[in-house]
């Protein structure tokens, strides 16, 4: 059964799925492909000056374009209360908005895999992965304002993706930074409570 979007081509909705779905799909493939062969690494990058950064990018941005544009399309104003697009606002909104600024506190090249030193404050006090933990809020919000299925699913995926992460990234920082983040793992849980 075909999910309705109204007043969108048909065509057009597949489209952008087939898409976004493209590039989250390569970045598990080429994530999981260095567990295996570990000669090769894609995620994370190795330096921010390498092809596996630069292609790390694109295909986010793959993902991540034709998800806004779908979403966008499939909105539908009419479609749940008042206040489940007050909620899904505030939640997206907050969410996305603690992911960004406690990347910008953390600095845009520790992100993405250059050495700048291992954060354990702030935020990083109660998560591992503050960044992840924010973006699901914002997920969620997201998921709540546009709960068409394809867009729904697509944001399913970003949300394992941030749940996988953390399984590639910790051999790398235990690598960067030794006895000080084998320290801060044991004493501060890769989420929330433990988990």
């Amino acid at each position: 059964m075909t999910p309705d979007m109204p007043d969108l081509p048909f065509n057009l909705c597949w489209l952008l799925f087939a898409t976004s779905f493209f590039g989250i799909v390569t970045i598990f493939a080429l994530s999981f492909a260095g567990q295996f062969h570990k000669e090769f690494q894609f995620f994370p990058p190795p330096e921010k000056d390498c092809w596996q950064h630069r292609l790390f990018l694109a295909l986010f941005r793959i993902f991540l374009y034709p998800l806004i544009a779908l979403s966008i399309l499939s909105f539908e104003a009419d479609s749940g209360s008042l206040l489940e697009h007050i909620l899904g606002a505030i939640m997206l909104l907050v969410g996305f908005g603690f992911a960004f600024q406690i990347t910008f506190r953390m600095g845009w090249k520790n992100a993405f895999g250059e050495k700048q030193g291992l954060r354990t404050d702030g935020w990083f006090r109660y998560s591992r992965n503050p960044v992840y933990v924010a973006t699901w809020i914002g997920l969620i919000g997201w998921a709540v304002l546009t709960p068409h299925p394809l867009v729904v699913f697509l944001l399913a995926l970003w949300a394992l993706m941030y749940l996988l992460a953390p399984i590639f990234e910790e051999p790398w920082l235990e690598q960067q930074y030794g006895e000080a983040y084998t320290d801060y793992k044991r004493s501060t849980p890769r989420f929330f409570f433990g988990f």
